[in-house]
């Protein structure tokens, strides 16, 4: 059986001690109902993960002993993804499987065929904790960068540093990704990539876009839904840029 997997604060261990409190604590305690001596993993968010044993539950935190500790090696490419906010739980979907695929940072966006609804504080609050448990999943040590939703053209006239930027258009019947990606993929560290709403992009958003040094590239002559498009592209991204390759053994440091 694998180990369970809990976040905890890096100020939270001392040592070879590690004091677990908050809800996590509490689902340790009252929903696993794990007993001292049962082994464990530690995520602290920076990329760290620790292998412990309980030592003690008390009420209002749990005690553990570390004895390992190892990193997550970074991917040989980081992929920074820009989507459009979708309607209902089709955001959260694409939180959700981004995060196991391994997206590094995800940039929400209001578009003009899309969802303009202002983002609410609990809102950013469950979208972290899909983000957390999404990791504990997928034994990720740590979580994508979510950033606030901000307005497309802000977004793409000031995008985070990559290397090459991507718009994925159902409408361009030029550009492929393998054209796109056609310089040696070793020479690329990261990649910035837009997916649009349910709607789409509008042609008057890729032509800004484009004016901004985003290459429009196609998914096929099929239209697909919009979170499927999303998880779709990742995917592909993934695996052309190798960061699916095998993984010798000793990958973490």
């Amino acid at each position: 059986m694998s180990l369970r997997r809990f976040f905890i604060n890096p100020a939270d261990i001392t040592g070879e001690t590690a004091q677990l409190t908050g809800p996590e604590a509490h689902h340790l305690r009252n929903v696993l109902r794990l007993s001292p001596g049962d082994p464990i993993t530690f995520f602290d968010g920076t990329g760290a993960r620790y292998q412990a044993l309980i030592k003690q539950l008390h009420k209002d935190r749990v005690t553990a002993t570390i004895i390992a500790q190892s990193h997550d090696l970074p991917p040989k490419v980081r992929l920074h993804l820009g989507q459009a906010l979708l309607k209902g739980q089709k955001m959260e979907l694409i939180l959700q499987k981004t995060t196991e695929m391994g997206v590094d940072t995800v940039w929400p966006f209001y578009s003009e065929h899309g969802s303009h609804k202002p983002q609410r504080e609990t809102q950013a609050e469950r979208w972290q904790r899909i983000v957390l448990e999404a990791c504990k999943q997928c034994n990720r040590a740590k979580p994508p960068e979510l950033h606030e939703p901000r307005e497309l053209p802000d977004l793409i006239s000031h995008p985070p540093p990559c290397d090459i930027r991507l718009i994925f258009w159902e409408d361009e019947s030029k550009h492929t990704l393998h054209e796109a990606l056609a310089t040696p993929k070793n020479n690329y560290r990261s990649v910035f990539f837009l997916l649009g709403p349910e709607g789409g992009f509008s042609e008057a958003e890729v032509a800004c876009a484009r004016q901004e040094g985003f290459t429009p590239v196609s998914l096929g002559p099929r239209i697909l839904r919009a979170e499927t498009a999303t998880l779709a592209a990742t995917a592909i991204l993934q695996f052309t840029l190798g960061n699916l390759d095998p993984v010798p053994s000793g990958n973490l440091e």
